[in-house]
């Protein structure tokens, strides 16, 4: 269970964050095999594991473009911005299946206290990621310091989101039982 949760992890963390020299350091599709590797691992004990397998495994092909074209260069055309989108709202619904994952691991486990912690940060993280893509569609035709305020909290706030969600998927790790044993079925 917890190598399963290191996969998801470290996966989660690879999507997170973009470090580039030449190419990308931290590979969105290593990221997404990563989690696919730590579903795959528990698909038989939690089902809901499956559906994150396949967004994931959608996502390591998708994702390919990532290694190597900058997203936030300002020189790319306007198709990549749609792509940009397309992988962000890839990247929400990984994170929806992977908490539904992990409420239903506190559930199992009996651990109400992670279970209502992860429901709490469920509902802010895919609330702020809404209302960022909600700004995000409008931003290009609306103009005004309020405007670029409002863009620029909410940016924030999906930033501390999803380190909650990677210091969430630490928490499972952390009072996850060794002996938890699992059928290691792929």
């Amino acid at each position: 269970m917890n190598k399963a949760l290191g996969n998801i992890f470290w996966g989660y963390l690879f999507i997170f964050f973009d470090f580039y020299i030449m190419i990308d350091l931290l590979m969105d599709p290593i990221g997404y095999f990563l989690i696919y590797t730590g579903c795959a691992r528990i698909v038989g004990a939690y089902p809901n594991a499956k559906k994150a397998m396949t967004v994931a495994m959608i996502g390591v092909f998708v994702s390919l473009p990532t290694v190597f074209i900058n997203l936030s260069d300002s020189a790319l055309p306007f198709g990549w911005s749609i792509y940009e989108s397309m992988l962000s709202i890839l990247k929400l619904v990984i994170a929806f299946y992977l908490f539904l994952v992990l409420m239903e691991v506190a559930k199992i486990f009996g651990n109400v206290a992670l279970h209502n912690r992860a429901q709490t940060t469920f509902k802010y993280f895919v609330t702020i990621h809404f209302a960022i893509l909600t700004v995000m569609s409008f931003s290009m035709n609306v103009s005004g310091d309020g405007w670029v305020a409002l863009t620029v909290i909410l940016i924030i706030a999906g930033v501390l989101m999803d380190i909650l969600f990677l210091l969430l998927i630490r928490a499972f790790r952390r009072v996850s039982p060794d002996n938890h044993r699992i059928s290691y079925s792929v």
